[in-house]
């Protein structure tokens, strides 16, 4: 019996989204308060599409709730850094505060071996859009068959007022003819 048989997609998302909001972020993009709901939208979207696996990296906010929500549903992840985990910590989640670097943490020590990547990229200015572009192709050679169907699954305002890290993924995802699911990030 094949996963399609038994209802799982033969699918792999490639997830990414807005950081939780700083004190400084203005207008808001996702805010603390709004957690709880975009967690549950997040278990309701995976638990729609029911990838076989998920791609993404580990920030603070969206990153960490699609994490969490797929460990809540049993369903396996790659995580992907650009740097080595102490200094993804630094620059992606510790300015959000203690209780984000403790979901990093205990996301980070509950992943096996082949659940973590690292990529040894540059710090510098480019390096989230070049990572997005990497997360895709690692997407693609996961792939189990040519057929396999590859979404991206971003979290994010409905309305943005600037450019963003996430908003490049979805260029690039619907540049690669993906389908594009969103979760709204303001409740």
């Amino acid at each position: 019996m094949t996963d399609r048989d038994r209802g799982r997609s033969s699918m792999i998302v490639v997830f990414g989204g807005v950081q939780i909001d700083s004190r400084a972020t203005n207008p808001p993009r996702f805010r603390e308060r709004d957690v709880p709901d975009v967690e549950r939208r997040t278990a309701d979207a995976l638990g729609a599409l029911r990838p076989r696996l998920l791609v993404g990296a580990a920030a603070s906010g969206a990153d960490l709730v699609v994490l969490a929500a797929a460990r809540s549903k049993g369903l396996p992840v790659r995580v992907v850094l650009p740097f080595d985990v102490p200094t993804f910590k630094q620059t992606s989640v510790e300015d959000r505060g203690p209780q984000w670097c403790l979901r990093y943490d205990q996301l980070i020590s509950s992943l096996k071996p082949d659940e973590l990547e690292i990529l040894d990229e540059i710090r510098d200015a480019g390096v989230y859009h070049r990572t997005n572009t990497r997360l895709l192709e690692r997407a693609a050679r996961l792939r189990q068959t040519a057929d396999e169907e590859i979404v991206a699954l971003v979290l994010r305002p409905v309305v943005s007022h600037r450019a963003s890290v996430t908003d490049d993924l979805v260029d690039k995802a619907r540049h690669a003819g993906l389908r594009v699911v969103e979760v709204p990030t303001l409740g």
